[in-house]
């Protein structure tokens, strides 16, 4: 049986050797991302971004039309705060689009970043925070007259794949060179740098002057955002690909062994035990009614009530790289590798299906 973490090398190879590619085809084979709004859920996916109606599953629109080889998405959606899409690609066409969710069709977008999107951008009223695999964040002021809405680039170094969070004053950026940068968001100049031994590919969760981030060093740690040290440092069994959710002081994330942990904020000790409910665990957990929600590599919905053990709600044909995502009483997930071409599979609060998409030809 092969291990999780040669799982995690494998999809690191994958990754890369797309993000790698130039004046070729990236190929569509890695997993999606997605993201929904009250009215209708939109799945990155290869060359294809597609907008399904939330209240029964059926497709919406495409984008774009006419899907090219150069044009790559599999980063989530964000949303913008007037509900419209920031969507990169990752093909041998490096475009940050503007998508209007109701006809489908590109607003605005930026094409003169040096390599991929693989990070989501933040969204700070109008700013836009995008980091990109060149090493550059890019800020961009969408009140700004006409089309060109760049404002600055932030060179920080290595690739940046994680999406950054912000306090209102500075905007934290983590890299996969193992650092995690505070950028002011006033004079777009770096605060400080933390260097924290290992990738970071999760975004961090913030609170109280404090940034709770995993990373490749096999721990999860607490920093200070004041000046980038490190408040207290929990080892793990094994790599932190995604971010951690924060509720009621606890920590709550998974490792690439599968391992479940529930930590104390305040000093990063053990809530209640670590589980291992079957298999990999690369997204960051969500929260619905009480209860902490997180997938599992082998497409497990599991549901966690604080201090209890983790409960499957459902199995999804596929595996689960990408977080699930909750509109109104739906979970949705999105599979990667499904037998029954799945798409995009809604569940109800209890784990039933609702329904499920599968593009049409």
């Amino acid at each position: 049986m092969k291990s999780n973490r040669f799982v995690l090398l494998a999809a690191l190879i994958l990754l890369a050797t797309l993000l790698s590619a130039c004046g070729g085809t990236p190929a569509a084979s890695t997993w999606p991302g997605l993201a929904a709004d009250q009215n209708a859920a939109y799945l990155t996916n290869g060359s294809i971004v597609y907008a399904v109606r939330l209240k029964d599953g059926q497709e919406l629109w495409r984008f774009p039309e006419k899907p090219s080889t150069k044009l790559i998405f599999y980063s989530n959606p964000v949303f913008t705060v007037d509900g419209q899409l920031l969507i990169g690609s990752s093909g041998s066409e490096h475009t940050l689009f503007l998508v209007d969710p109701e006809t489908g069709k590109d607003t605005w977008s930026f094409s003169d970043a040096a390599d991929h999107w693989v990070a989501s951008p933040l969204v700070v009223d109008n700013m836009i925070y995008a980091p990109n695999a060149d090493g550059y964040l890019y800020v961009f002021d969408l009140l700004k007259d006409g089309t060109d809405k760049f404002i600055a680039k932030v060179e920080l170094g290595g690739k940046l794949w994680a999406q950054p969070v912000s306090d209102g004053k500075y905007v934290y950026v983590p890299s996969l060179d193992h650092h995690l940068h505070a950028v002011d968001m006033k004079t777009n100049e770096l605060k400080w740098v933390a260097d924290l031994g290992g990738a970071l590919t999760g975004a961090p969760a913030l609170s109280n002057g404090k940034l709770y981030i995993g990373s490749f060093g096999e721990t999860m740690q607490a920093i200070n955002t004041a000046d980038g040290s490190i408040a207290w440092s929990t080892p793990t069994e094994s790599w932190i690909w995604g971010g951690p959710t924060l509720d009621n002081g606890i920590l709550y994330f998974g490792d690439l062994a599968g391992h479940f942990y529930a930590l104390n904020a305040a000093d990063g000790t053990p809530a209640a035990d670590s589980t291992k409910p079957d298999d990999a665990i690369i997204p960051t957990p969500l929260l619905l009614n009480g209860q902490v929600i997180f997938v599992t590599e082998s497409g497990n919905v599991y549901s966690l009530v604080p201090g209890g053990t983790p409960q499957s709600m459902e199995k999804v044909d596929g595996k689960i790289y990408t977080p699930a995502v909750v509109s109104g009483d739906l979970i949705l997930v999105a599979p990667f590798q499904s037998e029954t071409h799945f798409l995009i599979v809604a569940l109800d609060p209890d784990g039933k299906v609702v329904w499920s998409f599968t593009p049409e030809k």
